[in-house]
């Protein structure tokens, strides 16, 4: 019904939610992904009317006809979204644009980047406060490279490059670079890819973060070739582990990783500038890459740790609880 009717708004039943005992005894309703086909947005409006609520963008879907994502929005795949049969997204933005005008938002932007995005789209009017995800520094924390590798069986004698689950065909291609066939590349969360370099362990998807860290302890530097992200945690994880990350200059990513400082941030789509930041980062000196794994770790924990982001939270939820409840509009 939803690719027949392009429309993920409104097959979703939700307003039972309203008479379940945690929203009746909620001071505040805290939502986060609300797309798609499983949550009505009206429901929103209606919640919006009776508690204050809070609502945390992680992504475009909210203000976009179908585009959860940059690199969507501006290439849109027809065969994957909304539009697989017809064009519906000019009615499904003005659908959203009448909820959101009889809706009473508290809305947080995960990034400046999403943060400028929602002040120029149909949220507009929300009240909207920036407030950066977090990374628990005790888990994703520096580590003994030499320890951890052997107890992870990776190589101690080549460089070692982590490569992040977004964009594997750019991925694929550094693989493949004849300037790369000394370096050790480690794939974690893909397993469906065909390993056919001797120089590439491909590691299934783990949910267990004290493994991740380690192997993102263990790497000299993480690829992060995505190719749109409202934030980018594990380009944080990486450097709160003391791991420089090459990345593209898209979305917020510049907003976490600082150009030779902490990482390589390339020019969006340019794979020679890619190759580029891989070889600048690896060809430092062991002096210089300490110096910038430390400034990795710093970066991290000055503005993205999880207590920040708690602490802002809270702050947030006593400005709304002190404020006026919303008065229902008829």
């Amino acid at each position: 019904l939803v690719k027949l009717f392009a429309n993920d708004l409104t097959f979703a039943w939700t307003d039972y939610l309203l008479r379940s005992e945690e929203f009746l005894e909620a001071d505040i309703v805290h939502c986060h992904n609300l797309h798609s086909n499983f949550f009505d947005l009206k429901t929103l409006q209606r919640m919006s009317l009776l508690k204050p609520v809070v609502w945390t963008i992680h992504d475009l879907w909210a203000f976009t006809g179908y585009a959860s994502d940059s690199i969507t929005r501006k290439h849109p795949n027809k065969k994957k979204f909304l539009l697989h049969l017809w064009d519906n997204t000019s009615h499904l933005l003005s659908l959203k644009n009448k909820i959101y005008a009889r809706s009473k938002l508290n809305l947080v932007a995960v990034s400046d980047w999403m943060k400028k995005e929602v002040e120029q789209s149909i949220l507009k009017s929300q009240p909207l406060t920036r407030i950066y995800n977090g990374v628990d520094l005790e888990i994703f924390k520096p580590t003994d490279k030499l320890a951890v590798r052997n107890k992870l069986k990776l190589p101690i004698d080549k460089k070692i490059v982590i490569l992040g689950t977004k964009a594997w065909e750019v991925s694929q291609k550094i693989v493949e670079n004849e300037n790369n066939a000394g370096l050790f590349f480690v794939s974690v969360g893909r397993t469906q890819i065909r390993v056919e370099e001797k120089n590439l362990l491909s590691i299934p998807h783990t949910e267990n973060r004290e493994t991740l860290a380690e192997y993102l302890g263990a790497a000299d530097l993480l690829l992060y070739p995505t190719h749109g992200d409202s934030f980018g945690l594990t380009a944080a994880e990486a450097m709160a582990c003391g791991t420089p990350v090459v990345t593209w200059e898209v979305d917020a990513l510049p907003e976490i990783v600082e150009h030779k400082v902490t990482g390589y941030v390339a020019k969006y789509g340019n794979l020679d500038d890619l190759q580029a930041g891989i070889e600048y980062i690896l060809g430092q000196t062991a002096e210089i890459r300490e110096v910038m794994a430390k400034k990795c770790r710093v970066k991290i924990s000055n503005n993205f740790s999880i207590e920040n982001m708690y602490r802002e939270y809270l702050d947030l939820y006593q400005k709304i609880t002190s404020s006026p409840k919303p008065q229902k509009i008829n």
